[in-house]
């Protein structure tokens, strides 16, 4: 009830500044026309946002999976964390519209492409997140296990990576928003298909209603992946909550 009154006096506030302000259709049309444009075109957007999503959603998965990998691979072994945490950090430091088009010279044009971009903006997230979590254990269920002669993964199994979850949804909830940016800036330099590749041809071609009809669609999806995620979290971890 609350998201849909917050909807309703965005909406609401938009229609009047347009019309108070007297801005031109061509730069910002009133909320009515962008309703118009989507369903006059809603098996395009619908399509584009498909594709989009799912480039985000592989990315995402396979930034989760390395992630964890290596944070849990940090926790194991001191030395690795020195010698390979600086070569992530200077990855991290690269600038992905420089990465997106090496990455489209070794995947090409198409969704593999979206999926690098996407793993490279959501990856260091959930790293930093996983690596505090698994270091937030709680120490006397940790010592309690080694008294009892459980082995280091016993005891990252049943103690640290059951801490480490809370924090690795709250990675995946900040990664969620970036990956669906991330996709769309690799459609914007790919020119692959998607929802950024329909912001920069309507755009092109003037046609406002659409352009916005586009953009509103990614805030909705990437909100979506929000709550997604926050009621996954919810529902995968109740114990949490005792």
């Amino acid at each position: 009830m609350q998201v849909m009154l917050g909807a309703a006096f965005v909406l609401a506030a938009w229609h009047m500044a347009v019309r108070g302000f007297g801005i031109p259709k061509y730069l910002v049309p009133v909320p009515l026309e962008v309703a118009g444009a989507v369903q006059l075109h809603w098996r395009t957007i619908a399509s584009q946002a498909g594709f989009t999503l799912s480039a985000a959603a592989c990315g995402l998965t396979l930034s989760m999976v390395l992630a964890t990998s290596l944070a849990i691979s940090f926790t194991m072994s001191r030395k690795f964390a020195q010698t390979t945490l600086p070569v992530v950090l200077v990855f991290r430091s690269t600038p992905v519209a420089a990465v997106a088009p090496i990455m489209m010279l070794i995947f090409g044009r198409g969704i593999s492409t979206s999926m690098a971009v996407v793993t490279i903006v959501s990856f260091f997230p959930m790293l930093v997140n996983m690596m505090r979590g698994l270091q937030s254990a709680d120490r006397n269920a940790a010592e309690l296990l080694y008294v009892y002669g459980a082995s280091r993964w016993q005891q990252l199994r049943m103690v640290r990576i059951p801490y480490a979850l809370p924090y690795l949804f709250t990675g995946l909830r900040v990664a969620g928003s970036s990956a669906i940016l991330g996709a769309m800036l690799s459609e914007w330099i790919t020119g692959t298909k998607g929802l950024g590749n329909l912001i920069l041809e309507s755009g092109e071609l003037r046609e406002t209603e659409l352009l916005w009809a586009a953009v509103l669609t990614s805030v909705i999806v990437a909100l979506t992946v929000f709550w997604s995620t926050s009621a996954a979290e919810k529902r995968l971890l109740r114990w949490t909550q005792r």
